[in-house]
């Protein structure tokens, strides 16, 4: 995750730090979906970084996910052999995923994607909840309710991690989807081909609670 993810992040905060008219002690890091799962971790260690932003983060494995999400589309869709095939792959890659017997130098089938076994015991060595419980800084956690990728256990997941930090702030939009954009009915991967935009409502909070925690103290 590191070489995908945390250490472009981390340069980028090392960059704006040494821009100037670049508040250093006031950079805000924001995350969605993948993103999101590794905030915590990207702000472990760095004393730049004032606060996070997670948008739509998982808290459960990554193999959990991805067999609900495949059952959820089977399920909207109708019952098909090409599903059931699907839920079947799916089924399989978490298999291999959680295989206790995973070592390093060895791939894992993801789905046809053929991922080092490095990155998967990786995965599995990293507890975003957890990890986040442990920073001092604010957060702000926010979830679309209709969103089949990341769900309302994954956002449970943050509020049980968080639950009673005074600078933790938890906004659930009904109407939006994994991407904060609204829609009616069940969200699915459909919906993503129509034009959209993200809620400004979604802007304008996390502006707002971007301005009230990045006061000079």
């Amino acid at each position: 995750m590191a070489d995908e993810t945390i250490d472009d992040a981390r340069s980028a905060v090392v960059l704006l730090a040494a821009t100037k008219g670049i508040d250093s002690k006031r950079i805000f890091v924001a995350g969605h979906s993948l993103g999101a799962f590794v905030g915590p971790r990207i702000a472990t260690g760095d004393g730049r970084i004032a606060g996070l932003i997670l948008m739509a983060g998982n808290t459960r494995p990554l193999e959990e996910l991805i067999v609900e999400q495949v059952h959820y589309l089977t399920s909207i869709n109708g019952p098909t052999p090409e599903g059931e095939k699907q839920i079947a792959a799916a089924e399989k890659a978490a298999q291999e995923v959680r295989n206790p017997g995973l070592k390093p130098g060895m791939t894992v089938n993801l789905l046809g994607a053929k991922l080092p076994a490095s990155y998967v015991l990786d995965l599995r060595s990293y507890n975003p909840g957890e990890t986040a419980a442990a920073l001092k800084i604010p957060m702000l956690v926010l979830q679309g309710e209709r969103d089949y990728q990341v769900r309302m256990a994954d956002f449970d997941g943050w509020k049980k991690a968080l639950a009673g930090r005074t600078n933790a702030v938890f906004k659930l939009y009904p109407a939006l989807n994994h991407h904060f954009m609204p829609g009616t009915g069940p969200s699915s991967n459909l919906e993503y081909l129509k034009p959209n935009h993200v809620l400004e409502q979604v802007i304008n909070d996390i502006a707002a609670w971007i301005n009230a925690n990045g006061k000079l103290k």
